[in-house]
């Protein structure tokens, strides 16, 4: 089995009340206890027992130039999210899986992308994505402002990982297009299934799984969704109380002895209390 990973940077965003006035081209290079964010990432991806090649979709030269002694290869991003991750794809012709990862994700673990990749791999999915209940992000992080799809049983937030088996999947371009058109109104989505599907997901009939089955039929592609026992899975940070939260986090982990690696060990997560955070 070979494994590639693609962080996936998107353009450059100056403008964005992150990092505007520091100087700084794209928010992946915020700083957080020093290091930027998206050198967070590359450790959980290099740590993760798959060892995956990593490359790094970047518009922004500064991460495509970033020093960390973690090797990864670097190609421009496209103006979207999703033709980023096809021209990956594209790239890739020999890969066998191909991880995609959000490069504004600081909090993501190895732990949590061996879980999610072995998920995905059991259940022979060919294209799978992450996502976190509420109620799992309430329970530890409060404070956390997420946006949610709501579903019977729960409500769920994307987690920042999506997995394809390259082999399989033969373009699925559709897809794709849609995860990213409708990823802040997945309701949308509803219009591209049958009207008993549809009405089921409406009334809160369906659960997530049964969401993402209707998915398949609707665009030919055996897709699924990992729950992720990992709250912080789903918190990427997009904006000034997102970055208080994560560098709670981030400060809290390096006093903390070195996470085991076993999952159930790590699952449940201490609620973590921050002040001010909206």
């Amino acid at each position: 089995m070979t494994l590639q990973a693609v962080i996936l940077t998107g353009s450059r965003d100056s403008h964005n009340p992150l990092i505007a006035g520091t100087g700084l081209q794209s928010k992946v290079m915020l700083p957080l206890l020093g290091q930027p964010m998206v050198a967070y990432v590359l450790q959980a991806v290099a740590g993760s027992r798959f060892r995956p090649d990593i490359h790094v979709s970047a518009s922004d030269p500064a991460v495509a130039g970033l020093k960390t002694g973690i090797p990864f290869r670097a190609w421009p991003s496209e103006d979207r999210a999703v033709s980023s991750m096809l021209k990956s794809l594209e790239r890739l012709p020999q890969a066998e899986w191909v991880l995609f990862v959000s490069g504004d994700h600081p909090l993501l673990t190895s732990e949590m992308i061996d879980y999610f990749v072995t998920e995905v791999m059991r259940r022979d999915l060919t294209f799978g994505a992450a996502a976190v209940s509420r109620s799992q992000v309430n329970r530890h992080y409060p404070q956390s402002r997420r946006t949610y799809f709501k579903v019977k049983g729960d409500a769920y937030s994307g987690g920042n990982l999506f997995l394809v088996n390259r082999r399989k999947f033969h373009g699925s371009v559709a897809f794709m297009e849609m995860i990213d058109r409708n990823r802040k109104k997945p309701w949308k989505n509803l219009f591209r299934l049958n009207p008993i599907a549809a009405l089921r997901i409406v009334l809160k009939l369906a659960d997530i799984h049964e969401v993402a089955e209707a998915a398949s039929r609707v665009f030919g592609c055996n897709a699924g969704i990992v729950e992720m026992p990992f709250a912080e899975c789903c918190m990427d940070v997009d904006k000034p109380s997102d970055r208080d939260i994560a560098e709670a986090i981030l400060a809290r982990r390096q006093q903390q002895p070195q996470l085991s690696g076993q999952w159930p060990e790590i699952r449940q997560p201490q609620t973590l209390r921050v002040a001010n955070a909206d």
